[in-house]
């Protein structure tokens, strides 16, 4: 399929998963059909959603070669392991009409996604990536990670950890859906930061996806445990708009090789010179939150930030290691004369204090 072929797609694919999203809501919303109307519309809708997605990343992977094969068979496995779980919960709530027991058969698909998602993104040809570039995003991966874990053991899983029986399957389970959503959002990430611009788009939409029922996921998870959920819950919406972004990231995909990046130094951006910053700066907020509600920080929350923080320096400092090295090396290597040299160049130490500082940040990755 050509490329302009491919966007058209991808074009029609994002009209109709937004107009189904439209519709969803205000279905939910307007309570259209009553409790019935709307446990049905959401069960069926939800399903076929996650099977379209399934159906998608399927197709696209038998046309694919090597490691975009197995990433996209991979993913479509997960996304029928979900489908699996979703008619499971259907099958419960409409045709037994009981409430789905945790634990269930479809905790088994929602669960067993999770491992078949983190391995899809370990095939993804983005985590190829060699040398010191693959070690910060692995950095950059896991400070995003710890400062998601920080945010739902603050809101969701410290209560759960709490107050949850965990001798029991029940109890398992319950926290089992958090932290595999912070497995597959850490992986990624950390692919995400690995890949050329050319590659990065079906893997965005990807993430949205992932993202979206990640937060869905969370959010049940603590509306259970205050016995406030319900089939027909706003949350809904998220797993809905994650299956069809990841549909959407399949049917667009172009088929273009995605490369591993250069370890040549590239113009940094605002957002790259901003983003290691941004999980310390949750961290501080959540925990500064905490203690202005005179709410009891526990160990730990301090040991998370702590570890984040940590995270956040190391790889602060192996950017400014590759710089350094960087500022040694020449082509007729450091303390020689150059190719357009007349004489000795200055100490590699003079060179770095010598060298203009918009200069230095533009060599930022």
């Amino acid at each position: 399929m050509r490329a302009v072929d491919r966007c058209r797609v991808e074009r029609a694919a994002t009209a109709i998963a937004l107009s189904v999203t439209l519709l969803f809501v205000l279905w939910l919303v307007l309570h259209v059909g009553g409790d019935n109307g709307v446990r049905y519309f959401d069960d069926i809708v939800t399903a076929l959603a996650a099977l379209s997605a399934c159906l998608a990343c399927l197709s696209v992977g038998i046309r694919q070669r090597d490691s975009e094969r197995r990433f996209w068979i991979l993913l479509g496995s997960a996304l029928g392991a979900w489908t699996f779980a979703e008619v499971i919960w259907g099958v419960y709530d409409l045709v037994l009409n009981v409430a789905v027991p945790v634990p269930s058969w479809a905790d088994v698909g929602y669960l067993g996604a999770i491992p078949l998602a983190a391995a899809a993104l370990l095939c993804h040809p983005g985590m190829r990536a060699a040398g010191t570039f693959k070690s910060r995003a692995t950095l950059d991966g896991l400070a995003i990670g710890t400062a998601l874990l920080l945010l739902s053991w603050t809101f969701v899983l410290g209560p759960l950890w709490r107050h949850t029986d965990l001798t029991t399957a029940g109890g398992v389970v319950a926290l089992g859906y958090p932290f595999g959503d912070m497995i597959i959002i850490f992986f990624i990430v950390l692919s995400v930061r690995s890949m050329t611009a050319s590659g990065r788009r079906p893997l965005l939409w990807v993430l949205v996806g992932l993202f979206a029922m990640a937060v869905s996921d969370s959010t049940y998870t603590y509306l259970v445990e205050v016995g406030r959920y319900s089939t027909g819950n706003l949350v809904d919406i998220g797993w809905l708009v994650g299956y069809l972004a990841i549909a959407v990231g399949a049917l667009g995909h172009a088929g273009q090789p995605v490369l591993a990046p250069s370890e040549k130094p590239a113009e940094a951006s605002l957002v790259s010179l901003v983003t290691p910053y941004v999980p310390v700066l949750l961290a501080l907020s959540v925990i500064t939150f905490e203690l202005e509600l005179h709410h009891h920080v526990d160990r730990f929350e301090w040991l998370t930030g702590l570890c984040l923080t940590l995270l956040v320096i190391a790889r602060q400092a192996l950017l400014l290691g590759d710089r350094r090295r960087e500022l040694y090396s020449s082509p007729a290597g450091p303390g020689e004369p150059g190719p357009s040299s007349t004489g000795s160049q200055p100490p590699a130490e003079n060179l770095i204090e010598a060298a203009p500082w918009p200069q230095f940040l533009r060599r930022t990755p």
